[in-house]
């Protein structure tokens, strides 16, 4: 990852994860030990924890909780900062991929690892983003 993202003169500047139960939305240690090696190399890291219990199909506020690290411990955002520059323009663009079925060619790394034929940077859902932008 670290060299495609050199070559394509991109920055690993995250993690974001999802836990298993429904209600959990705080950072596991793996999440934050993954976020804490990226800080070494980028100074803004967010760490971004997926809040399943707001995720609906109209989605009114962003599902997340995002987390910064201060003082070597990962803190979560005042929630009532706007983190998201245009919402209702990331709220129609999801809305979109979500009619047309992207999430089920959706790769993501551990898919990548599983078979290495498929491709994690998901040409064609960025394709589609860049289209609907």
């Amino acid at each position: 990852i670290d060299s495609w993202c050199k070559e394509n003169n991109y920055v690993i500047a995250g993690y974001y994860q999802a836990n298993e139960r429904v209600k959990d939305a705080s950072p596991t240690q793996v999440a934050e030990k993954v976020a804490s090696r990226i800080a070494e190399g980028f100074n803004d890291t967010a760490l971004i924890m997926v809040d399943n219990t707001k995720f609906t199909m109209e989605c009114l506020e962003p599902a997340i909780h995002v987390y910064e690290l201060h003082e070597n411990k990962w803190r979560c955002k005042d929630p009532h900062v706007d983190f998201c520059e245009d919402w209702s323009e990331a709220q129609r663009i999801a809305a979109s991929l979500l009619d047309s079925k992207s999430y089920e060619t959706l790769v993501d790394f551990d898919n990548h690892l599983d078979d290495i034929r498929n491709d994690w940077t998901n040409p064609e859902i960025n394709k589609a983003v860049l289209h609907l932008c």
